[in-house]
């Protein structure tokens, strides 16, 4: 909950190297990866090297498969680009979703989360189901998988999506009322919670949670190969049955999903 905010402005050159001081596996390329600024989960740290729960987890199993992986801090539409064309070997922070698994190989989960709503603590709303959303206008970051969580909630209602390029606008139109009295913002639950507080948002409240999901890594079908990614997830199992998982992302107060069987 630190490092991270006094380095945004750096984030969209934050390039590190993980793992270089293992002996790479014989014949083994480096994988270049791309990430967005997304505190708390991947952002640039003071010294403007990617950072974060998912940046460490990739260390590890990086480590464990002797690779050397590079990760490389940008907008979150560059690195879609990046990814779907080829030219880097993985992105991160993705939901497995089928839009996902159509364009890249998924990795098993690594990190537990929420969307949940947001409204003015003015206002009793409280998320229980769709209808609830019923005349409400919603503000919410897209495209994303946020967006595309959101859009069959509001199915059958006459609740309004609009649609911003990050969520810190989001919030900041939110606090000023741009989505109306009874506006509300769609959000992770973590990503909302840390901009509330780092901007200084005073009049917001979390208001019902309306899904569960788990955050994966996703690489590029043309440069990692499927046995490529099954020996990834499985380090990757290895470290969530050792406990070794939730060791990493505990500093961060996050979870890991159930370790597969």
């Amino acid at each position: 909950m630190s490092g991270w905010r006094a380095s945004l402005a750096g984030a969209a050159a934050a390039l590190v190297v993980l793992c270089a001081g293992a002996a790479p596996a014989a014949g083994a390329p480096a994988w270049h990866f791309a990430t967005e600024p997304f505190p708390p989960y991947t952002y640039a740290n003071r010294s403007g090297h990617a950072a974060g729960p998912m940046v460490d987890v990739l260390a590890t199993v990086c480590a464990r498969l002797r690779r050397d992986c590079m990760v490389e801090v940008m907008p979150w539409r560059r690195a879609l680009m990046l990814a779907g064309q080829g030219d880097v070997d993985g992105l991160f922070t993705i939901i497995d979703s089928a839009e996902r698994r159509a364009a890249f190989r998924v990795s098993a989960p690594v990190i537990e989360a929420r969307y949940v709503f947001i409204a003015y603590k003015s206002d009793r709303f409280e998320y229980r189901r769709p209808l609830d959303l019923s005349g409400r206008t919603i503000g919410v970051y897209g495209p994303s998988g946020t967006a595309s969580t959101l859009l069959p909630l509001l199915e059958g209602n006459d609740a309004r999506a609009v649609v911003e390029p990050d969520n810190e606008m989001v919030l900041r139109k939110m606090e000023a009322g741009r989505y109306g009295r009874d506006g509300l913002v769609f959000i992770n639950e973590r990503v909302g919670l840390d901009l509330i507080e780092r901007i200084g948002i005073s009049n917001l409240r979390l208001a019902g949670e309306a899904a569960r999901f788990n955050y994966s890594f996703g690489f590029a079908p043309t440069r990692v190969s499927a046995d490529e990614l099954a020996a990834f997830d499985a380090e990757l199992a290895v470290l969530c049955r050792s406990g070794q998982l939730q060791d990493l992302l505990k500093p961060y107060e996050m979870r890991a999903p159930p370790c597969p069987h």
